[in-house]
């Protein structure tokens, strides 16, 4: 009774103090209690809560505001904790020094810049929240079993997202008002640009996208099927359907580098045998598309140009740690609109003005606000740490790695060039619903190598499961 007497005082006195607070004090404290006794339930309710990152704060209003971030916070305190506590020990990632190294830079560059740190700290953790979600993944054991259920858990997704594609299509006007409350953003002939469950057609390409691929490699390194034929034409074509040329160039871009390297002979082929047909219905719409944006942002005095310049000569101006975390190209720097912007001449710029309204293009790209905020030396070791993570998913885990970790390793390169060739025209590496995949496949693969580690030095198999994934 006492204790429910001090909760009930507690929870009216946050109410009082601001009324979201209660409700996000029971979802902190039910996350923990999750994480303790069902870590990797929690594990995927929390990439569930990133992925929906939009839709929950369309939904939640101010509570939704900073959903994954509160969420990969919640966890990484958590799942660091129980790791410390049961086994005293935490796994580090690959690239670890590198993206502290990109850290330090940018609170450096914050404390020269006088940048207030209620702006800057926040700031910083939207800039490396992928780094530490992965970091938290990877403090729990991984298995064959858990990878199986990954996989019957994307084909459900592909399932999940057609559907509300047929909804789109069906109804294009109700499902956009329904959505995002505003009609559909563009149409190709008859057809509109499918947001599907998100906010806009981009997140709903880039989520295909990452569905695509993890079903392409599952196709090249597992098994191939007719089923799994279909749910990569299924989830590739989900992508084309929404009209965004860098998400079609990103993926074009990672199922060639990826098929390239794993396709058999009788998968080439095949693929020459329907490339011509399917080349000359797909080349002349892609290639009027591809031409607009580059005539948009190369040859164009465009928002996009400008805020990839200004960042160069911000870079320049505070090199060589950059102007400081909220301060250029980031969505922080855009809400809390930058005083550097002022000099820029950006406030006259379409898309480029103070205000939600005016102000829609300010964090339109990635590295501008990477070696914006932290300078050449930041964007160095950026740049740096995704490269071990790379070398770190293309190096086998163990000599008898299990087919599934082989799956999640590659797929786990996949969406890295996904992410890299999207990264030049969207801010992919802190943006739901991509960003979240390539720095989980990472956490995990560093789980598994310190298990199976563990387990060479012990003279036993590492413990990966055994059940046969029960998928196509």
């Amino acid at each position: 009774m006492a204790a429910a007497a001090v909760l009930a005082f507690v929870l009216a006195a946050l109410a009082w103090i601001e009324p979201v607070l209660p409700l996000a004090l029971l979802v902190a404290v039910t996350g923990v209690l999750i994480a303790a006794f069902q870590p990797k339930l929690f594990a995927l309710l929390a990439l569930l809560v990133v992925i929906l990152a939009a839709p929950i704060q369309n939904v939640a209003g101010q509570l939704g505001t900073y959903a994954d971030e509160g969420v990969i916070a919640l966890a990484v305190v958590a799942l660091s904790t129980r790791r410390l506590v049961t086994e005293g020990r935490l796994v580090w990632l690959p690239g670890t020094g590198w993206f502290l190294g990109f850290l330090v830079a940018g609170l450096l560059s914050s404390v020269l810049a006088e940048v207030p740190a209620g702006l800057a700290v926040p700031a910083a953790f939207i800039a490396v929240k992928g780094v530490v979600f992965a970091f938290a993944l990877a403090q729990l054991h991984w298995t064959r079993d858990d990878l199986a259920l990954l996989v019957r858990l994307g084909v459900t997704a592909i399932v999940v997202m057609a559907f509300t594609a047929l909804l789109n299509l069906a109804l294009p006007a109700a499902w956009a008002n329904f959505t995002t409350g505003r009609p559909p953003i563009s149409y190709i002939g008859p057809f509109p640009a499918i947001n599907g469950v998100f906010q806009h057609p981009a997140a709903f390409s880039r989520f295909s996208g990452v569905l695509a691929v993890g079903a392409l490699v599952y196709g090249l390194v597992v098994r191939r099927s007719l089923a799994n034929t279909i749910l990569v034409l299924l989830s590739g074509g989900l992508a084309f359907l929404t009209f965004q040329v860098k998400s079609i160039v990103g993926l074009l871009a990672t199922l060639a580098a990826v098929g390239t390297r794993f396709l058999r002979p009788v998968g080439v082929a095949a693929l020459l045998a329907i490339g011509p047909l399917v080349a000359l219905l797909t080349v002349p719409p892609l290639a009027a598309l591809i031409g607009g944006d580059i005539d948009i942002y190369l040859n164009q005095d465009s928002a996009r140009s400008m805020l990839t310049a200004g960042g160069v000569t911000v870079a320049a101006q505070f090199f060589p740690f950059g102007a400081g975390f909220g301060r250029y190209a980031s969505s922080t720097a855009a809400d809390d609109y930058s005083p550097l912007y002022y000099a820029l001449g950006f406030p006259g710029r379409y898309g480029l003005g103070p205000g939600p309204d005016s102000g829609q293009f300010l964090n339109d790209s990635q590295w501008p606000a990477i070696y914006g905020e932290t300078g050449w030396f930041g964007a160095f070791c950026f740049a740096a740490g995704l490269a071990c993570m790379l070398v770190a998913l293309l190096r086998r885990v163990s000599a008898r790695e299990d087919v599934l970790v082989r799956w999640m390793r590659i797929t786990g390169v996949g969406w890295l060039v996904l992410l890299l060739v999207e990264s030049a025209v969207a801010p992919v590496f802190v943006s739901s619903p991509s960003f979240p995949f390539v720095f989980a496949a990472a956490g995990v693969i560093a789980s598994l190598r310190v298990d199976a580690r563990q387990a060479a030095v012990l003279g036993r198999p590492p413990v990966m499961g055994h059940r046969e994934p029960a998928v196509p």
